[in-house]
């Protein structure tokens, strides 16, 4: 079971903190949006340090699944580069 927190790119509004918990626990963003709201209301604002906290130190999705997978084909400097020299056209 894979336990690390993430932030999203996709859903975000400010950062993707909440979008992000609400894909790891598979909720509505909405609904995890409103309850962060009456958090930060209730506590004196107390959730806008945790979201900032969070925001920094979190890392995206993307970040984690290029991790694991890999980015993908191989980049364009890592190609072998090709000889315009070598008598195949006129």
């Amino acid at each position: 079971m894979n336990t690390k927190f993430y932030k999203m790119r996709r859903n975000r509004m400010v950062s993707g903190v909440l979008a992000g918990l609400s894909d790891k626990w598979k909720l509505d963003v909405t609904l995890v949006r409103f309850l962060f709201a009456i958090f930060t209301v209730a506590n004196f604002g107390i959730g806008v340090i945790i979201y900032i906290i969070l925001a920094s130190i979190l890392p995206t999705k993307e970040e984690i699944d290029a991790e694991m997978y890999g980015t993908g084909p191989r980049k364009r400097k890592e190609a072998q580069p090709i000889n315009d020299d070598d008598g195949w056209f006129w």
